[in-house]
């Protein structure tokens, strides 16, 4: 116990304090570490996020397998015709019920 008194109460040295001329210089030296540091603005950040973003876009742009012409025509179409049909039916379907809901009014009417 009385070992650690011992190493509790030693005094620790005192640094030296800068001169007048190292302390000007010091300061100076902190400023530069700072500005080193410092992030730069806002715009400057977004600029280099965009660039690394459409970077990053174009290269996995380029890993896409495409289909060719012949198969984007062909789908195409095909969606196209799918919605030709579903439309028609569609059109159908509420005709026939309006044709029912109409009959039904005019009964009660």
């Amino acid at each position: 116990m009385a070992d650690i008194e011992k190493e509790t109460t030693e005094e620790v040295p005192a640094t030296e304090t800068p001169s007048a001329e190292t302390s000007g210089a010091g300061k100076a030296k902190d400023k530069k570490a700072k500005a080193k540091n410092k992030k730069p603005n806002i715009f400057v950040r977004m600029g280099r996020r965009i660039k690394k973003f459409w970077k990053e876009y174009l290269s996995e742009l380029k890993k896409v397998a495409w289909m060719s012409w012949k198969d984007v025509r062909k789908n195409t179409l095909l969606v196209v015709c799918a919605v030709i049909v579903f439309s028609l039916a569609i059109a159908v379907v509420d005709t026939v019920f309006g044709q029912i809901i109409e009959g039904i009014a005019g009964l009660v009417g």
